[in-house]
């Protein structure tokens, strides 16, 4: 006979777990169901469940920029994430722009050729 389990290419304990996992999620959403159509229960929150996970979620979010530490590598991610990146595209946009400056001044491209045309 052929095993829940392999039936669904898991093994046995995987399979186990993942049991316990929507068991657990289900218990967590029923409580929440519970507390949120309870009237009564959280009047002091403005109607709202409480989740201390979600508040020091959101308090970390609030604070990220007090909180934050530099170091060598924050400084290396800004520097290679944002002003390697700038540098390089300027460097790109001043060789193109030079060559095609050379170009039209020596007179290898024609008026008609060119991309911005004052006429």
């Amino acid at each position: 006979m052929l095993k829940m389990a392999n039936a669904y290419g898991v093994s046995e304990a995987e399979l186990n777990i993942a049991k316990q996992q929507a068991a657990r999620r289900a218990e967590l959403r029923k409580e929440f169901i519970k507390q949120k159509t309870n009237p009564w229960k959280n009047a002091a929150e403005a109607g709202y469940v409480f989740d201390p996970a979600m508040q020091k979620f959101t308090s970390m979010k609030a604070t990220h920029f007090q909180l934050f530490k530099p170091n060598r590598s924050n400084s290396l991610f800004g520097i290679f994430a944002v002003v390697v990146p700038m540098l390089t595209y300027g460097y790109l946009i001043y060789n193109e722009r030079t060559a095609r400056e050379a170009k039209i001044r020596s007179g290898e491209t024609k008026y008609r050729e060119r991309m911005f045309k004052l006429a």
